[in-house]
């Protein structure tokens, strides 16, 4: 079985599997050869059946940012609502998320 995926990173010194994207540390040196060679083989047969990450196509990324974006957004107004906050607070949050809705679109900012 081929474990082409798996490298070692040359300016971390790290273990890494290129399918998963784990990374694993060496034990410190200095220290015997056969116990770096052993982290290898252990890291080696623990990530030996990776399977490659699906690639990731920019419409996912985006649909994944905007639904955290909305969650974020809801989580504030939600918390804004739940707290007895004074106006010159809220006032500027609640255009902030208007803003980031993109409700406001065309409107001049308050002053």
């Amino acid at each position: 079985m081929s474990t082409d995926h798996i490298i070692t990173n040359t300016k971390t010194g790290h273990f890494v599997c290129q399918h998963c994207g784990e990374e694993d540390k060496p034990p410190q040196m200095p220290c015997p050869i056969n116990v770096i060679v052993d982290a290898m083989d252990h890291f080696e047969s623990v990530h030996k059946d990776c399977k490659p990450m699906p690639e990731t196509v920019m419409s996912d990324y985006i649909r994944g940012f905007d639904q955290g974006c909305d969650y974020i957004v809801a989580e504030i107004e939600r918390y804004i609502k739940s707290r007895d906050f004074e106006p010159r607070i809220t006032n500027p949050l609640k255009d902030l998320l208007a803003h980031l809705k993109m409700e406001d679109i065309g409107k001049s900012p308050r002053k």
